[in-house]
């Protein structure tokens, strides 16, 4: 009688088994499915037909949401002021003691691919470290693009040293 090592057996025991799983799922691959004479195919081939075209603009999605993409989001907007504001308070802590504190006022505009375009700030920060910090932290905001003119806001911004951020609701479009 022939002996094998134990380890030929062990790796006979294995690999047997899944390979005649292999073998059973590849008989079965995928074949199509059988047809029965009550599948007998009595309706005419449906020919390939092209992609149907687009329904117009006017059928298609939301036609508020058409309508609000198209206008400024004066929403988004205060969203994208409000951080900004808590952004240029800390411009307080970052530049010297002797800067001017308070309220400022900063003018920003949005253009029409909804990036801001220019930041500037009133007196009396207007030319300071205080200002220039502050204005850059109202530079490269963005809300959703819209059609029409450049849109400037005004935001109040609380440059105070024991407060935070700006006063709730202060964005105002310039006239």
């Amino acid at each position: 009688m022939r002996t094998y090592p134990i380890a030929s057996k062990l790796i006979a025991r294995r690999i047997a088994p899944l390979a005649v799983v292999s073998l059973g799922l590849f008989a079965c691959g995928n074949s199509p499915p059988a047809q029965s004479a009550n599948d007998v195919d009595n309706t005419p081939q449906k020919a390939a037909a092209a992609p149907a075209p687009p329904p117009p603009s006017s059928l298609s999605g939301d036609v508020q949401a058409d309508a609000k993409r198209n206008k400024f989001d004066d929403e988004q907007a205060k969203v994208v002021l409000q951080r900004a504001a808590t952004n240029a308070h800390t411009c307080v802590e970052v530049v010297d003691k002797d800067q001017p504190h308070g309220e400022g006022t900063v003018t920003v505009t949005f253009s029409g691919k909804g990036k801001t375009t220019n930041a500037s700030i009133a007196a009396p920060f207007d030319g300071t470290p205080m200002g220039q910090c502050v204005t850059r932290a109202f530079v490269n905001m963005i809300v959703p693009p819209f059609e029409g003119p450049d849109v400037d806001l005004t935001y109040q911004v609380n440059l105070k040293p024991e407060s935070k951020g700006a006063k709730k609701d202060s964005a105002k479009p310039k006239k």
